[in-house]
């Protein structure tokens, strides 16, 4: 089977994308299969934190400049070896879009049989959900986008997202959904260092760690379980999509990619 890239992204900082790729991390591990994390934020490894030990040999950045744009490359040397789990910093469409175009990432990666896909993390805040349709459009003529509603960050306020205007765009640009629930508080804080050991636990260790008990860790598999179902489903419905648009584009060759217009910097801040 051929490998995948699965970036973590979505524009807005704080949004909770370090906490789905520890989730995909775990996902892999969970099957027992090996993988490769990359965080492209230098400053802020947030992921490599948890799941250090699977970080690929290579830093990995994605840099607005058409000179520097080689500095992602070794994000397609680690799928030519295992999966990939990336953690995108926010703020890096421009940057990412500058990578694939000059450096004919799409391309290549169809050429050595790797699929890669864009999940757009989303705190379903107004200025998180506006994001959506520049995102989609610019990144998803490349590869599928995986819309991922992260309600445990937005409880009340889903009108937006709710609304009939904003799921007629998810199904234009054929996006499928994960939805992701509030999580524990008090399990969370012990997870992200606040237990005696001042340890940061890994999912799989947060599954067994004795002080949560019995609900405590039923919980956490529930949880993981679920987030798993959901993803497989995503990305075998985003999968057969842009499988079926490049079958169309195809078809069609007059139809160009081109890079988009520059859009108005946003917060950087990791999440």
């Amino acid at each position: 089977m051929s490998n995948a890239i699965n970036l973590w992204s979505g524009e807005k900082g704080g949004t909770g994308k370090s906490w789905l790729a520890r989730l995909d991390c775990q996902r892999h591990l969970d099957r027992q299969q090996d993988f490769f994390l990359i965080d492209t934020d230098k400053s802020n490894a947030t992921t490599s934190n948890y799941y250090g030990s699977y970080k690929f040999d290579k830093q990995a950045y994605f840099s607005e400049a058409a000179s520097r744009a080689s500095t992602a490359n070794s994000i397609l040397d680690a799928a030519l070896l295992r999966p990939v789990v990336a953690n995108c910093r926010a703020g890096t469409n421009e940057s990412l879009l500058t990578w694939l175009v000059t450096k004919k990432v799409p391309q290549t990666a169809t050429r050595l049989g790797i699929r890669m896909r864009y999940l757009f993390v989303s705190d379903l805040e107004n200025d998180s959900l506006n994001l959506f349709q520049p995102t989609a459009k610019a990144i998803g003529q490349y590869m599928p986008i995986i819309f991922v509603a992260n309600v445990g960050r937005n409880t009340t306020d889903l009108e937006f997202f709710e609304s009939s205007g904003f799921q007629a765009l998810l199904s234009q640009y054929q996006a499928p959904v994960i939805s992701l629930g509030l999580f524990d508080l008090v399990l969370k804080k012990v997870i992200d260092g606040r237990n005696p050991e001042r340890k940061l636990l890994t999912w799989g260790e947060a599954r067994d760690y004795p002080d949560f008990g019995i609900l405590g860790q039923q919980e956490i598999q529930t949880y993981l379980e679920d987030f798993y179902a959901q993803l497989d489903r995503a990305e075998r419905l985003a999968d057969h999509a842009f499988s079926e648009r490049s079958a169309s584009r195809d078809a069609n060759p007059s139809e160009t990619e081109t890079l988009p217009p520059p859009t108005r910097k946003r917060n950087s801040t990791n999440g």
